[in-house]
């Protein structure tokens, strides 16, 4: 029976499962580090990170709805222990509906951390919800990928703290 390691590939991607005589051959491809992401990857992705929290308002919010990718899953813990999941349509017109009650709410990050990879990126950031200038902090987790017609976000993680 062979052993097994498991190694890190890159900043994004978990693990891969690899022989440990492959990964110590020198035919395993090395790793791209971040820093050779190309600066133009880099602005493309920080850019929907800003449209993310700019457009995020009732007029402006079907050019919102165009930063996700259609299959987007967006999940988040409830108070019951239970993970709420929704698509990009449940999760817009919740949003949709929210700014029709003619509350005025908008959110802003704070210590976004933005990892690279080869066409994909994560982000990570406390946000701050404000509904009628009360204010809700809480943790996001974005992943974007690219695809030919540029940057999407195709999942988001968020929860709200304790309070």
């Amino acid at each position: 029976m062979r052993a097994t390691a498991i190694i890190w590939m890159s900043l994004l991607i978990p693990a891969v499962l690899v022989d440990p005589a492959l990964a110590a051959s020198p035919a395993a491809p090395p790793a791209t580090p971040a820093s050779a992401v190309p600066e133009a990857a880099r602005a493309a992705v920080e850019r929907l990170v800003a449209d993310y929290i700019g457009l995020y308002a009732g007029p402006t919010i079907d050019r919102w709805k165009t930063l996700f990718h259609p299959s987007v899953v967006v999940a988040f813990p409830e108070q019951d222990g239970s993970i709420r999941v929704r698509n990009l349509e449940e999760f817009v017109t919740r949003q949709k509906n929210y700014f029709a009650t003619g509350r005025r709410i908008s959110e802003r990050l704070e210590n976004v951390r933005i990892d690279m990879g080869r066409r994909i990126a994560r982000v990570s950031a406390d946000f701050i919800f404000i509904d009628e200038g009360e204010e809700r902090p809480g943790r996001l987790g974005l992943h974007l990928a690219e695809d030919r017609d540029g940057w999407k976000i195709i999942a988001v993680l968020f929860s709200y703290d304790a309070g």
